[in-house]
């Protein structure tokens, strides 16, 4: 087996975050378009092909990822064939679309991190970061660290469940533009500032702890 090339274990996490910046700089860039797209109601035809096709990828990239991967795929399928079917619909109520996408998500993560919340409190399950952690320092944490990801996946819990009632406060009582810049040009912004000040309120309270990377919490979460 050929040893690595000197210093390029110190060249790895350079270019993990080049890529993460290009990756967040694609995701401003797009999420700016989808602004245009929905402010100008010409471009509902593009914004819809965004939609369906970003709903796609995500859920043929979780199928594969997962146990039931034919049922998945199956779904998927049947969902392109329903957004076809009632293609005209969905053109014409795109700000819909993209409402369900934005405030679901959040709703559905709120949920979830309040739940293990729920399961951490009955000693029944861990918290959804306490699980994370765990599993990116392989076992148990001592119990500060484990208090901490409890208080962790509060924070998220909270930001997720107000995400969503802001998107759908928004929506019902502001204009479309209002709700576009809340959820295109604020949430990706938004969400970056929370992972940044976590990570740093973390190296703070907690310093003498091994700690990984945003890049490896993220990698982590996605699995």
């Amino acid at each position: 087996m050929t040893p690595p090339a000197p210093g390029s274990s110190r060249r790895l996490p350079a270019r993990l975050a080049i890529g993460a910046a290009l990756l967040l700089l694609a995701g401003f860039a797009s999420v700016y378009v989808i602004h245009l797209l929905l402010s100008d109601r010409q471009g509902s035809t593009l914004a819809l092909l965004i939609a369906i096709g970003w709903t796609a990828v995500c859920a043929v990239v979780t199928s594969l990822g997962s146990r039931h991967r034919l049922v998945g795929l199956l779904l998927t399928a049947l969902g392109l064939l329903a957004a076809a079917a009632f293609w005209r619909w969905l053109e014409a109520h795109v700000d819909v679309v993209y409402l369900i996408q934005h405030a679901g998500i959040h709703a559905v993560l709120g949920l979830w991190f309040g739940g293990s919340l729920v399961a951490a409190r009955n000693r029944t399950g861990p918290a959804v970061i306490t699980r994370l952690a765990r599993q990116l320092h392989g076992g148990r944490l001592p119990a500060p660290i484990e208090r901490y990801t409890i208080q962790v996946t509060m924070l998220w819990t909270g930001y997720f469940i107000l995400m969503a009632l802001a998107s759908f406060t928004v929506f019902a009582f502001g204009s479309l533009k209002a709700w576009s810049i809340l959820a295109n040009l604020v949430t990706l912004p938004l969400v970056v500032a929370l992972f940044v000040v976590e990570y740093a309120v973390r190296l703070r309270l907690h310093p003498d702890f091994e700690h990984v990377s945003i890049l490896d919490g993220v990698r982590a979460f996605m699995k």
